[in-house]
């Protein structure tokens, strides 16, 4: 028996140092349709546990190569007797589990504990058992309660570059996690552009060789997603199907070439550039998921404080009681076979039979709280420095909401807040990234008709409406694909306002300088900001649009306003106001700037080290992008939207289509309509 379960036990996963039986299950798909594979042990794994109680399961169910009593086996008396102490074990099991002392899984070797606030510390135990923490200088017991749950708070500790062990008994249990650093976690949520890792960006082989350093720690949490809120995360190998290849997750690891090459390139960076001005020890955590929406991590209590969210909700609602796994499997099967036969008789192979259902949407990524329950309630036990979030693409797709958003991205910083119970944690957030067709003069007005530069402002509104919120464009790159492979400025740019506002470097620049007001003037329109601007590469300001009432935005002229002549005669500019107009617009009523999902715009801050900061895309008018319609909503409704959107592109096409000849017309001193003229059939304001 003892030889036996000391087997089964050197195949768990458990870095600590006294080993514990887990229930085990067969490999199976994971939530996001990934197929999970063990660290060891021939295709074992650890089944995920509710999401609430995290009980254990009843039972074991053995590989097929290992046989019990009551199946066909080889009767070797080898394989007999591992049999019997199988047998012996499983019958014991409940008992072993019941007593076991575990902890969260956020905890581990090389982790980082976050300085100057309380140490939380949490997991399970006997019910009613005490449970001891101890970590450097300080020491609390507390009793686990009826469910076997425990929490304590210990003291804070300041920062500290010493690698300390935390012990935590509990009966005759004990488990130690060594080389603890005491310094600031950060995490690094968001969806795809978020999770690309540092060794996919450019420059990103040079970061990875040169990424030896100790006092980094990092920690990938493992995709999952659920209704409810999850106590604790895996450890696990998980199936990248987008790499083709496995990832550690769920545990610390120190920051070295080969750990760090997985990781995230803006967190990566973010992280270093901290480490490397303020010494601390940095803690980063990345916690993204691609393809998710804001409402995936925003919790379903605090969505309902949106009424404009009630329409999503119950929309999924619908979806997750409606969900048949049986009838799923069923329906994929039919079509599996239709397919089949059309592959045969094209003389082709035909694909594997489906074994699994569709997606449960109770599990999906993007059921509104699903992730936020998954990937960050199974750790908010723990205290945090901070958040860096960089997501929206999922947003901005043909079902965009962008008023809906605005509200959204904000009630999800303040939940995160609650969560981690810090109402000032710092909080930045990276722009919506570029993708698709950049913006030319050629295609200037139909790049325009798209909800992307309105989810932008979204973020931007949550920046300037909620204290210790940053944002930070990131549109400025004009590449087609949609995860641009310039990381490692976004990193940089969020480290400057870390800097500058949570380490004392207050000698570093970092806001974004804005719009502050505009007025129309005779045949043009004065923006003026509140810093001075420049562009970053010395041509002429570009992505500036002007339009009469028609909004009939065309590309704009811009300068800078003339204050005057110095005592030799020179033009004196006042670099914090802007001249704008067109020709084709001789009365201007609205200005947008980098207004495109992939714009023009090279407007940046004047400051010489602050050149790599855009200025935020901006519009001076209230000319909405239509919301989405729900499911449930009328069949008009969603035919109406359709058809709004629909005549947008075709009147930004007809625009750019004639715009040429408008501005020849100009050049030759022929007289003829302007822009300004032109009729539009675009909804009303």
């Amino acid at each position: 028996m003892e030889s036996v379960t000391s087997s089964i036990l050197s195949r768990t996963k458990y870095s600590h140092r006294i080993f514990i039986i887990r229930p085990l299950i067969r490999s199976k798909r994971d939530l996001g349709g990934n197929r999970r594979e063990p660290w060891t042990g021939q295709g074992w794994k650890r089944s995920r546990a509710p999401l609430v109680s995290r009980a254990l399961p009843e039972k074991i169910v053995p590989p097929p190569d290992i046989a019990l009593p009551g199946r066909a086996c080889d009767s070797s008396p080898m394989t007999r007797q591992l049999a019997s102490s199988l047998a012996l074990l499983f019958l014991f099991l409940p008992s072993l589990i019941h007593a076991e002392l575990t902890v969260a899984h956020f905890f581990g070797e090389h982790m980082v504990i976050q300085r100057d606030k309380p140490i939380r510390v949490w997991g399970s135990a006997q019910p009613g058992e005490n449970v001891q923490v101890r970590f450097a200088t300080r020491d609390l017991t507390v009793k686990a309660d009826d469910q076997g749950h425990w929490l304590m708070e210990l003291e804070a500790l300041p920062a500290s570059t010493q690698g300390r062990a935390m012990t935590i008994r509990s009966g005759e249990t004990t488990i130690t996690y060594d080389h603890i650093l005491v310094g600031d976690i950060w995490v690094c949520g968001g969806q795809s552009n978020m999770e690309d890792v540092i060794s996919y960006v450019y420059h990103g082989d040079m970061e990875v060789a040169s990424a030896n350093h100790p006092l980094i720690r990092l920690l990938t949490v493992p995709q999952e997603a659920g209704p409810s809120a999850f106590r604790d995360m895996d450890r696990l190998n998980e199936f990248n199907s987008w790499e083709r290849r496995h990832e550690q997750k769920g545990s610390w690891s120190q920051c070295t070439p080969k750990a760090v090459e997985r990781f995230s390139a803006i967190g990566y960076i973010f992280g270093k550039r901290l480490h490397l001005v303020s010494g601390v020890p940095i803690g980063l955590i990345d916690n993204s998921w691609g393809g998710t929406t804001a409402e995936a991590w925003t919790s379903r209590s605090m969505l309902s404080t949106i009424p404009e969210a009630k329409g999503l909700t119950d929309e999924w609602d619908r979806k997750i009681a409606a969900y048949d796994a049986e009838a799923s499997l069923k329906a994929r099967i039919e079509r599996w076979e239709k397919d089949s036969e059309r592959r045969v008789a094209r003389g082709e192979k035909p694909n594997p039979k489906p074994t699994e259902p569709d997606q449960d949407p109770a599990t999906d990524r993007n059921n509104p709280g699903a992730s936020f329950n998954g990937m960050l309630s199974c750790f908010s036990n723990a205290s945090i420095k901070g958040a860096i979030f960089n997501q929206g693409y999922n947003n901005a797709l043909g079902n965009a909401r962008p008023r809906l958003y605005a509200k959204v991205m904000q009630s999800m910083i303040r939940d995160w807040r609650r969560a981690f119970r810090d109402q000032d944690m710092p909080f930045g957030i990276i722009g919506l990234t570029p993708g698709g067709q950049p913006q030319t003069r050629e295609n200037f007005e139909i790049r325009m008709v798209d909800a992307a530069p309105f989810i932008r402002e979204g973020q931007f509104k949550a920046a300037r409406e909620l204290e210790h919120v940053s944002f930070m464009p990131a549109y400025d790159q004009q590449v087609p694909w949609y995860h641009p492979h310039k990381k490692v400025l976004h990193g940089e740019r969020m480290a400057r306002w870390a800097l500058a506002t949570q380490y004392s470097q207050s000698q570093l620049r970092w806001k974004p300088t804005t719009l502050e007001q505009s007025e129309a003037g005779d045949g043009h329109m004065i923006l003026r900001f509140n810093g001075m601007v420049r562009v970053h590469d010395g041509r002429p300001f570009e992505g500036f649009s002007i339009a009469g009432e028609n909004r009939h935005f065309v590309p704009a002229h811009a300068e800078f306003v003339v204050k005057g002549k110095d005592d030799r005669g020179r033009e004196q500019k006042d670099e914090r106001r802007l001249k704008v107009w067109s020709p084709l617009v001789p009365k201007p009523v609205a200005v947008r700037y980098a207004w495109a999902r992939n714009p023009l715009g090279n407007a940046v801050n004047s400051g010489h080290h602050e050149r790599i900061i855009p200025i935020p895309s901006f519009r001076t008018d209230n000319w909405d992008w239509p919301e989405a319609p729900f499911e449930d909503d009328s069949d008009e409704a969603r035919n109406g939207h359709r058809e709004a959107i629909n005549k947008m592109r075709q009147q930004a096409r007809q625009w750019a289509e004639a715009r040429p000849l408008q501005e020849a017309r100009i050049l030759l001193g022929i007289a003829g309509e302007n822009a300004s003229d032109e009729s539009t059939d675009l909804p009303p304001r």
